[in-house]
């Protein structure tokens, strides 16, 4: 903003034209008809650009996106917590409007048998199958004497722990600092401890909401495998879990991975019917 001044010299200067007159208002008005040869050309203003969509704004009334694993091009479709179930119709506008924000393929979260009806409805094929298990936690196997402390994890943890979950999984499965934060933050209370301190050999994540339990993570570095790490983890949480009057707890893991499926059931899970998928689906048209 200008001084008064510097006004009323801006003012005087726009009066000198002998077409402007001054009112009694102290506005200028034009005198005669300019002639259109003597006004300069505007300066040309390039056309804007189309605004882009963008990835926070894709989510629907009971559908939530975010990027899979820090990439721009996939994006992760989860349902809201206590939404509605989608129809196809809103999935397809959610497809739509992820191909508008340069997302190029979707994939779901795990899906029960009547979670994946609507997306297949709206042209999402398999991805991948996994295994469901629970445990009612009333006998729980002894803890296993292992050579590495389990201790509660820190901040400072987080990097280990994540180099050991590109070890053991592969990429498509592995966690980035994203996929954690949203597993620490996935349940109303959450336990993450890790095994041994230099290096980390091991972590775990439990969660509970209610009196249910959620085995959200458990990875092992393979070159520490076989000595009851897993194990000793999985026991820790589940004892956590029945000290805070949790009934069950459920577990998944890929159809394939014979020894996650060995160890859960060696622990006492047993296996759910009917399994889950992940889905995916490109946004193409």
């Amino acid at each position: 903003m200008t001084s008064g001044g510097d006004e009323r010299a801006g003012r005087a200067a726009a009066t000198d034209d002998p077409r402007v007159a001054v009112t009694a208002r102290g506005l200028p008005r034009l005198t005669d008809r300019v002639d259109a040869a003597d006004v300069p050309p505007l300066p040309r203003v390039p056309a804007r650009a189309p605004r882009r969509t963008t990835l926070a704004a894709v989510g629907t009334r009971s559908l939530r996106v975010a990027a899979w694993r820090e990439r721009d091009d996939i994006a992760l479709v989860a349902t809201r917590s206590g939404g509605r179930a989608p129809d196809p119709a809103e999935i397809l506008r959610l497809v739509a409007a992820a191909h508008d924000a340069g997302v190029t393929r979707l994939v779901t979260g795990a899906l029960t048998p009547g979670e994946q009806a609507p997306f297949a409805a709206a042209g999402f094929t398999v991805h991948d199958r996994l295994h469901l298990l629970s445990h009612d936690l009333r006998d729980l196997a002894p803890t296993p004497e292992v050579a590495f402390r389990i201790r509660r994890a820190g901040r400072a943890d987080h990097a280990a722990a994540l180099a050991v979950d590109a070890r053991a999984f592969e990429p498509f499965w592995r966690l980035d600092r994203v996929g954690l934060r949203d597993a620490l933050g996935a349940t109303a209370s959450a336990r993450f401890r890790v095994l041994g301190s230099d290096p980390i050999v091991g972590y775990a994540v439990i969660g509970r909401s209610g009196d249910r339990g959620y085995l959200q993570r458990l990875a092992v570095d393979p070159g520490h495998r076989r000595q009851g790490l897993g194990a000793a983890l999985v026991l820790d949480g589940l004892r956590w879990l029945r000290r805070r009057w949790a009934t069950s707890v459920v577990v998944n893991t890929q159809v394939g991975n014979d020894a996650a499926l060995s160890l859960y059931r060696r622990l006492g899970f047993v296996l759910e019917p009917g399994g889950l998928c992940v889905l995916t689906r490109t946004t193409d048209p």
